[in-house]
Formats: C-alpha cells, structure tokens, sequence
C-alpha cells in the first residue's frame, strides 16, 4: 500500500513539474471554469424554459405571467410584437421560443471563446514544453548522449504532447460537470424521485466501463513501449544507411520494421476496440435507464395528470443528454491511463539521476597565463572499468604538446575531459593553477578550439558550417582567407552558390577530406587561445595535408597547441610529446629525448604507427 501510494506520489509530483514548466498561471485555469459555469447556465436556462413550453402547448401559456422572473419582460415583449401576434398565448410562446434561442446561441458562444482560448493556452503551454525539454538535454553531459539514443528525444517530445492533450479532457470534464450539475437542478424541479433513480444508474455506468478502462490502460503501456521501439529503430537504419547498404541488410531491415509497424497496428486496432465499447455499453445502460424511468411515469407518476406528461419529456430529454456525462470520471481515469506511461518516460527527464552533469564555476577564464596541469587524474565511462589512471602531466602556454598513443589508450578522452565535454573529478585538471571545474563552461571553450577526427557538420551552408558559434560578423574577406589557409577556397570556388551551397545531412555532399578542412576554416575563424587537433588530418591525402601543416603552423604559431596523431608529420615540431598507454603516462618528452631512451615511443616511430 504504502509502494502505490509512493507511485502516485511521485506521479504527481512529476505532473506538478510539468504543469508548471508550461506556465499555467491561476488565470488560465479559474477563467476557463467561469467560462464553463456560465455556459452550463445558460444550457440549463434554455433546458429550464423547455419545462413552460411544453406545459403551455398541451394547456394554454397564462401561467407563465405569474413567474416572477419572466412576467415584466413578457409585458415588454408582447409590446414589441405586431397586434396578430400580441394575444397571450402568442406573444408567450414566441417569447419563450426567442429565450431558448438566445440561451441557446449564449451558450454556443461563451464555448468558442472558451475554445479559442483554451487553443491558444495550449499552444502556448507546448512552445514551453518544448523549450524546456531541448534546454533540459542541451544541460546534460555528453556522457548521457554516448549511453542515450538520440531518437529518444522526438519521443519525449511526443509524450509531452500526450500529456497536453490531456488537458483537454480536464476542460470537457469540467464542462460536462458543471453542465451535469445544471441539468440535475433541472431534473430535481421536474421531480426528484426520478432524479434519485437517475442517480442511481451512476455506479452501473462506472462500475461497469472499469474493465473496459483497465484494458486501455494496459494497451496504452504496450502501445508506448512499441512507439518507442519504432523510433529506436529508424533512427538506426537513418543514421546508418551506408552500412545498411553495403552489407545489403535491405530486406532484413525491412521485416524488423515491418514487425514493429504490425505489432503498433495491432496494439492501435485493440485499442480502438476497446474504446469503441465505451459508447455501446454506455447506450445500452442509458436506453435500459430510460425506458425504467418512462416505465416508471407511465404506471405511476402520470397516471393520474396526463397534462404533466409533456414536462416529463424535457426530463426524459434532460436526463438522456445528461446520463452520458456520468461518464466524465471514467474519461478522466481513461485519460490518465493513456497519460501515465508517458508521464513515466517524462518524470526520467527531470530526474537527474545518469544526466552526468558537468559542474561549473563562476570565474571566467581569459586566456592560459601558465600551463594546464594534469594531476592524478583518473576517469571512466562505466565504474568498473577504469580508461584513464593517475594521469599527470602538465601543457605549458604557447607550447606545442602532442599526445600519441595506441587507439583505446584514452587520448581523447584527455580532451573530452578538457573541453569538460565530461565531470572529472576535483583538482585533477588545474588551469594556472585553479581547478578547471571553478571555471564558466562558457569562458573556458570560448577560448578553446578542437577540431576532431569526427567532423561535424550541420545540414546547411558551408558558410553557416564555418562561423557556427561566433558571437561576431564575420566578413566575406575573413571567409575567403581562413578558407584559404584551410585549403578549401578553390573546391568552394567551383560550386554553383560558393559558400552558399547545401552540404546535406552531417555534410554528406562532402568527401571527408573536404569536411575536415571545412572544420580547419571553422577553428582558424574562431582563433582561440588554444588549439586542440585530435586526428584533424585523418581524412587527408599527404599532398593536402603538407598544404594543411604549414596553414596549421602558422595559425597556432605562439599558441597553446595540442595534438593527437598518428602521422609524424603532424608531431615532428612538438615541443614535448605525451606517450599514452593502458590509460596511464608511459613516458614524456621532447622528439629527441624519446628517441634517444628508446622506450614505446621508439618502437612506435620505427614501427612507422601510432596504432
């Protein structure tokens, strides 16, 4: 018991969050249920004024003038009319038959203000829901995207929508109450004894929908782990398209999606079954209601009045348009039932367990003064298995220190954790002497450069691609010189709309020496203080990589430069080299020194690899 009610509580507390991240003020949710009130009277008021009507048109109307509230304007009234149409029962029928209208028409109008404004709101409370989820992701560390599939996040998205909707099933809830609430006062006037046995009917209708809302419930659970499935999986195929295709995985790949699809289809054709019994049952009961109470009038109630017979249609018509809002519980619960595994997936956003914060300080980092120091460093992805161990080293200001070693001995991950791309643990990376974790992440990479062996690229222009995250204008003339420097200004040169053209997905229109000198353009039009090369020439033939050096030479000339390489070319004018095996430092120094002790690195340069 005390587990069920830990649930709901923390359900609730999830729901909270989100309602107040979408900005729902009290405004937005009294003036709604005025708006509901009012337009419940005014059904009840023309549902009111049937019970004269009709008792006037099986008699005559002259009762009617003795209605305290109706007898001064019918006088006004029966003075507007012509003088065919002034006699009593005239002028009283069309004055009730006008009121009913305007009640009518009242009612109609205060429900399209309601839903205008409710559609408004609701848009409004998605632009919110959006914004934060994309702001809740961008705040996580890299570590939850390298353990997280990136489909995930149009998924969240989704369930967000789905809890919204639910809101609208909150506004028909509370019309439908009120409006119940309207036609029983309608109904206790007519005669409360059959409104008793009306309200009676109540826990039939519940009790017996339950199973049928249990059912959805299950469904829906299934129904969102399939979706979710779905996407999972063509995210995948999306992103991998080329392998797909090279191992010619087609048809494969088609019948894993085909099977998804079927088994959705099947969950959505269950679904649609069970919700479409909600109506049928509801009628049956409603019918067997009725006729019980027309039973009822007939042998008892009306028995004896035959003119009463005719008030007891507008009850029968009251009671018929106000038995299937009985239902308006059972909505709700449906409504949570569909809404509750979403909410699930949602209350894993605003947790923070496994976001792998990256922690950040208040100084603002202006440029290195000395060197970063490295100092007993240690880190891993999972606990259990250790990448980097007791690393210490130290990267002097204006020098240019390169990192080699084996793949998989933890080079990159010595820059991850230097563009605090990860959290590494306290003091363990110092910038002149000040833990790199006290720093602004914004300062910090303001004045750091990386250009990595995976080349990153937006779908938009190679112009867009180059000044990505500049916070200045970057004139045509700076544009043509960094991609000069960066090799790529003759290849632009010959496209139809120069640096204007569309480079597609991930820079897919570009071979990948292109994309890697694309991304050297991007780092020369940032010109940070430090620039940090991790397999930035991977991609490049040795023609276009000479070309490359001497435009990196110059660029990091009286910079803080760190280079990860395999290429010899690329660390022959390092001034210290950090030779990285197993995690941990295995020796350092000057090309030279390592030679001249012939340790690992001395096996790798005469071995011609770093790999």
């Amino acid at each position: 018991m005390f587990m069920k009610s830990h649930k709901f509580y923390n359900r609730l507390d999830v729901l909270k969050n989100f309602l107040h991240i979408m900005d729902i003020r009290p405004i937005y949710v009294i003036l709604p249920a005025i708006l509901s009130f009012i337009a419940a009277a005014f059904d009840g008021i023309g549902i009111g004024l049937l019970i004269p009507l009709a008792k006037g048109m099986v008699s005559d109307f002259n009762f009617v003038k003795e209605i305290p509230i109706l007898k001064n304007f019918i006088t006004l009234f029966s003075d507007l009319l012509p003088a065919s149409l002034s006699t009593p029962n005239k002028s009283i029928f069309l004055f009730l038959v006008v009121l009913i209208f305007t009640a009518v028409l009242l009612k109609n109008i205060i429900l399209y203000i309601n839903s205008a404004l409710s559609s408004y709101w609701q848009v409004r409370y998605k632009r919110n829901i959006y914004k934060f989820i994309f702001d809740r992701y961008l705040s996580f560390g890299k570590l939850f995207f390298d353990r997280t599939n990136q489909g995930y996040l149009t998924m969240v998205i989704r369930y967000s929508d789905m809890v919204i909707n639910m809101l609208e099933v909150f506004e028909k809830s509370a019309n439908n109450l009120f409006t119940l609430v309207v036609y029983f006062a309608v109904m206790s006037i007519i005669s409360w004894r059959l409104t008793l046995v009306t309200v009676l009917m109540f826990p039939i209708l519940h009790y017996s929908l339950r199973l049928v809302i249990n059912k959805l419930q299950d469904t829906a659970a299934l129904r969102n782990k399939y979706w979710t499935e779905m996407h999972t999986n063509i995210f995948n195929i999306l992103s991998c398209i080329p392998l797909v295709k090279a191992y010619s995985r087609e048809e494969e790949t088609k019948k894993v999606y085909a099977r998804i699809i079927e088994d959705i289809r099947q969950l959505d054709f269950r679904s649609a079954r069970i919700v479409k019994l909600i109506e049928p049952i509801k009628e049956v009961i409603i019918t067997l209601a009725l006729l019980f109470m027309v039973s009822i009038v007939a042998l008892l109630l009306a028995k004896d009045k035959p003119s009463e017979i005719s008030i007891f249609v507008v009850f029968f018509y009251a009671a018929r348009r106000a038995l299937p809002m009985f239902n308006v519980f059972n909505e709700l619960k449906a409504s949570f039932a569909q809404a509750k595994p979403p909410l699930r997936e949602i209350a894993k956003l605003f947790d923070d367990k496994d976001k792998f914060f990256v922690i950040e300080g208040k100084k603002v980092f202006d440029g290195l003064k000395e060197k970063i120091s490295f100092v007993g460093l240690n880190f891993s992805y999972i606990k259990e298995l250790p990448v980097l161990k007791n690393i210490n080293f130290s990267i002097e200001k204006g020098k240019r220190t390169a990192i080699v070693g084996p793949t998989g001995a933890g080079k990159t991950t010595i820059i991850g954790l230097l563009m605090r791309f990860y959290d590494c643990p306290s003091s363990s990376i110092l910038i002149d002497g000040s833990d790199i974790r006290d720093f602004t992440l914004e300062s910090l990479r303001s004045n750091m450069v990386l250009v990595s062996q995976e080349t990153l690229l937006f779908n938009d222009t190679i112009r867009n691609n180059a000044v990505f995250g500049l916070n200045r204008e970057i004139s045509d003339s700076e544009l043509i010189e960094a991609s000069k420097k960066a090799r790529i200004y003759d290849f632009v040169m010959q496209l139809p709309k120069k640096f204007d053209t569309e480079i597609g997905d991930r820079g897919v229109k570009l071979s990948g020496g292109e994309k890697q000198r694309l991304a050297l353009a991007r780092a020369f039009l940032k010109n940070s203080d430090i620039f940090i090369l991790d397999e930035a020439m991977s991609s490049l033939d040795s023609t276009t990589e000479q070309l490359i050096q001497e435009a990196i030479d110059q660029a990091i000339s009286g910079r803080t430069a760190i280079i990860i390489a395999h290429r010899f070319s690329t660390i022959r004018n390092a001034d210290k080299i950090i030779v990285i095996e197993n995690g941990r430092v295995a020796e350092e120094g000057p090309l030279d020194v390592l030679l001249s002790s012939e340790g690992k690195f001395y096996t790798y340069w005469h071995t011609q690899k770093f790999f």
